[in-house]
């Protein structure tokens, strides 16, 4: 499936760039060029970097109140 319409990427070119190195959607974007035109492919990168083990862990802190 088409994942990166910009540069014409399927998921297994992606997948392919993971699979080679890549760890995180900077390092896709210099491997294929997925997420580097327009960068709505940013979170089907995110994604299926998750699925290959490499998806960055989010951690929300708590807002402090203003003074």
């Amino acid at each position: 499936m088409i994942i990166c319409h910009c540069m014409r990427l399927s998921d297994r070119d992606i997948r392919a760039a993971v699979r080679a190195g890549a760890t995180t959607r900077e390092q896709v974007e210099r491997a294929c060029g997925a997420s580097g035109g327009c960068g709505g492919c940013g979170p089907a990168v995110d994604e299926i970097l998750a699925e290959e083990g490499h998806g960055q862990q989010v951690v929300f802190l708590p807002l402090q109140k203003s003074a």
